[in-house]
């Protein structure tokens, strides 16, 4: 760009200090104002230069040339002089002032532009070898003509639009003059109610090598010539797609693809793309010769249109890259009728879904048919054909895709399918390696197949709790994946022993060994928790309580079912945890003490007991009670004393201890009971809390020998030893 630099010096002298500056010509000689007005023209004259370049004639356009014209003029402003009183008389100089003109075509200073005529001119300005050339529209452009674009370029719509005002649409508007550039669309619109058509030859028709061209932001609403993206099928040229971009295609003459003759199209990361395409004549949606297509990593793909192929030419690739979701929906349309529907025509297609993706395809129409494609799934999201109506099928005869898992992940991965009936399952667990090929009948001629990650119980917690009449095992599922899944129900399983023999549990006869183990395989237990709609499967909502554990090892196993897919209904693999229920010994006595009344010398029984004693156990495991001690109290200051057996008759007394248990009514009896630090009783076994048999009556009996000599207190204490049974 031309820089033109002009420095003007402006000398004024006044006579008089009390003149305005508007009266300052007055005072200047000829001579000083010849000087002035000759710098001032000499100043209009060199900056007025500017170079041109010619602009092509495009059809009905003329050629135009532009100058850039700067004029430098000096204008009097009315001031008031503020030095009253001085013999002096004043000279002012105008400032000094440098005007360096900006380089134009610049992403900083790009080329604005509100015609045809002036976006033509802009388009051939020229920039320095490998540069950009830098364009953004200042009002909606309206054309009629044919521009071609040789350098490197990006047209900034600014939220304007380009609108064709012809009815040419077999012919080329935009077009490539070069190769080796990248073009930029962005922040544009195509089409609008005044100026709905265009040319089916796209919105820049590529007919060059390695070009680059790339589309950000792009609204596109086409009735005719409704074709947005025409190539020449050079392995150099790429398409790529990025930000938000609609594209909205529905004419009844000049119809087309969405893309035709780009070997690589690429909807870049984290972009979202809308394609609608009801138009005639063409049958594919993508055409090209050994086309690859790919949605990089987050890019989201939406497709709707009435075309009978999705792909047409050689072998397709389709790569769908991590957390990147491709939707395809056939519907029977207005511009192109027909109920036919396929992936590809002349070459096989080949899916490659990465880690998280997601592939829909839908049909409104007849199910899929025509080439097998084959889906190469590394840990995917899922993959799903469907049939809009339940009452037909998404696979014509014939039609057999192959779905081949390629990941060894660690998760869980089944093919389900859907009929009138409900969901049946086609693949439990799809195995690393392993292709499967898919049929019309092998889903029972159903409306819908899922190859979908099922639900994985990433974390299963269990911890117990032991106290009095406490013995519980809590089960909780704290992580699953994927994230934000709603559950449906968890399957939970307390065993004894590992309900499995093979080494990994992700294996598939490990998950069918768990499936099917009851009790005489070692299940004590078995239970389902019901989620209300969309509760997680993970957390308080999952948990599990089993209680009234004896001491033991135990192996917990849970299965989640949840929704991922509507109308599906997923299971997870059994996960295991392994835990153990501590001991817990606790013998509790009555907080009383043991006392009997006999009014009479002979014997007495459970009848001269004053009142209910009970010995019970508390804990977890079968308990032993024995006595062990007997002490007489201080308090005891009878002459009473404890025999086995009558041998003066004067005050003696045989006293056994009874416990009697409370079920079953066994007893067991602890004596003739003397004062001694090491009894070798009975020993009474007391189940552990929530069994029979866990607690016994306690009560004296025996026999008294006289003779009567008054009230006798006696007051003994005893002392028992308690041990867990093995």
């Amino acid at each position: 760009m031309k820089k033109t630099v002009v420095i003007l010096l402006l000398v004024i002298g006044l006579s008089q200090s009390s003149s305005l500056i508007t009266n300052a010509r007055e005072t200047v000689s000829d001579s000083a104002l010849s000087e002035i007005e000759a710098s001032a023209e000499s100043s209009k004259e060199e900056e007025s230069y500017s170079e041109t370049t010619p602009v092509p004639i495009l059809e009905t356009t003329t050629e135009q040339t532009s100058h850039e014209e700067a004029n430098t003029s000096q204008s009097a402003e009315d001031a008031t002089l503020s030095t009253q009183g001085s013999t002096e008389e004043p000279v002012f100089f105008a400032e000094d002032e440098i005007n360096e003109t900006a380089e134009i075509g610049t992403q900083e200073n790009p080329h604005l532009v509100s015609s045809y005529s002036e976006l033509q001119t802009a388009l051939v300005a020229a920039q320095d070898a490998g540069e950009t050339n830098y364009i953004q529209l200042q009002n909606d452009i309206i054309y009629n003509g044919e521009v071609r674009i040789g350098q490197n370029t990006v047209i900034d719509g600014n939220g304007y639009a380009i609108l064709y005002s012809g009815t040419s649409y077999g012919v080329a508007h935009f077009r490539t003059n070069a190769n080796n550039i990248t073009i930029t669309y962005k922040n544009l619109t195509f089409g609008n109610s005044s100026y709905p058509n265009s040319t089916y030859y796209g919105i820049l028709y590529i007919g060059h090598s390695n070009i680059h061209f790339i589309v950000e932001n792009i609204t596109y609403t086409i009735q005719n010539g409704g074709q947005p993206f025409w190539g020449n099928n050079d392995a150099g040229n790429t398409l790529e797609l990025r930000g938000e971009n609609q594209f909205y295609s529905s004419g009844s003459t000049y119809g087309g693809e969405f893309v035709e003759g780009y070997r690589n199209v690429v909807f870049a990361e984290a972009s979202h793309t809308t394609i609608y395409n009801d138009t005639p004549t063409a049958t594919a949606l993508f055409w090209s010769t050994a086309q690859t297509v790919t949605l990089a990593k987050r890019a989201v793909v939406s497709i709707e249109s009435s075309k009978p192929l999705l792909f047409y030419g050689d072998n397709a690739t389709l790569n769908i890259q991590e957390e990147a979701s491709f939707y395809f929906k056939k519907f029977y349309g207005t511009n192109y009728q027909t109920n036919d529907i396929s992936l590809s025509s002349i070459g096989i297609l080949t899916g490659n879904l990465a880690e998280n993706a997601i592939a829909y395809f839908t049909t409104e129409a007849n199910g899929f048919s025509g080439n097998d494609p084959l889906f190469n799934l590394t840990s995917p999201d899922r993959l799903v054909f469907e049939a809009v109506s339940a009452q037909n099928q998404v696979f014509a005869s014939g039609f057999d895709p192959i779905l081949k898992r390629s990941d060894a992940d660690g998760y869980g991965y089944s093919i389900d399918y859907l009929t009138g009936t409900g969901q049946e399952n086609y693949i439990q667990n799809a195995q690393t390696g392993t292709s499967y090929t898919l049929s019309a009948s092998s889903i029972s001629n159903g409306y819908s197949v899922a190859y979908s990650r099922t639900p994985s119980i990433e974390q299963l917690s269990a911890s117990t709790e032991t106290a009095a009449d406490i013995s519980n095992l809590y089960g909780q599922i704290d992580s699953v994946l994927p994230a934000g899944i709603s559950g449906s129900q968890i399957e939970y399983k307390l065993a004894e022993k590992r309900l499995y023999t093979e080494t990994e549990i992700t294996e598939e006869a490990a998950q069918d060994s768990i499936e099917q183990a009851t009790a005489a395989q070692g299940v004590l237990k078995s239970t389902e928790i019901l989620l209300n709609e969309n509760e997680p499967l993970e957390g308080v909502a999952s948990k599990v309580t089993f209680s009234e554990l004896p001491a033991s090892d135990y192996f917990l196993y849970a299965k989640a079912s949840g929704s991922r897919i509507e109308g599906y209904t997923f299971q997870s693999l059994w996960q295991e945890a392994a835990v153990e229920v501590p001991p817990y010994l606790l013998i509790q006595f009555s907080n009383s003490s043991l006392n009997f009344n006999s009014a009479i010398p002979g014997q007495f029984g459970r009848q001269q007991n004053q009142a209910d004693y009970t010995v019970r156990n508390a804990g977890n495991v079968p308990a032993a009670v024995d006595l062990k001690k007997i002490t007489r109290n201080a308090e005891d200051i009878s002459n009473l004393s404890l025999v086995e057996q009558f041998i003066t008759n004067d005050q003696e007394l045989i006293l056994s201890l009874v416990a009697e248990k409370a079920d079953s009514k066994e007893i067991v009896t602890m004596g003739p009971l003397i004062e001694s630090e090491t009894l070798s009783q009975p020993s009474l076994a007391l189940s552990p809390f929530w069994q029979t048999d866990s607690l016994a009556n306690l009560y004296l009996t025996g026999d008294y020998s006289g003779p009567l000599k008054g009230q006798q207190k006696i007051s003994y204490q005893f002392s028992f030893a308690v041990s867990a049974i093995e």
